[in-house]
């Protein structure tokens, strides 16, 4: 049991004397984290993959990187929140009442 738990520390790149100084829950919590952050990664990879191969023509890296680190505009935000809302609510069979303006 204790190798294969080292062997999964290992190939997440947690070195052996990090490992014996780690409790099981911390070892399970440590490598929940690397795996969560390695689909993170290839979902990314994955997307902006997908955005390259659909642009005719690339800009340079630094266009890319400052667009997924600008904050997002509150009212884009706010439009995409309520269109997710409205979506889950139809998957659920509810209609959403429009709230009215507050004077």
């Amino acid at each position: 049991m204790v190798e294969a738990h080292l062997r999964a520390a290992l190939k997440a790149g947690i070195t052996e004397a990090e490992f014996w100084h780690l409790t099981p829950y911390r070892l399970a919590m440590r490598l929940q984290a690397i795996g969560r952050a390695q689909i993170e990664a290839s979902l990314y990879a994955g997307w902006f993959g997908e955005r390259f191969a659909r642009e005719e023509r690339l800009q340079g890296p630094a266009s890319y990187i400052k667009s997924m680190l600008d904050a997002p505009d509150p009212k884009e935000a706010e439009a995409l929140a309520e269109a997710m809302f409205h979506r889950m609510a139809t998957d659920w069979g509810l209609e959403v009442e429009p709230l009215s303006e507050a004077p």
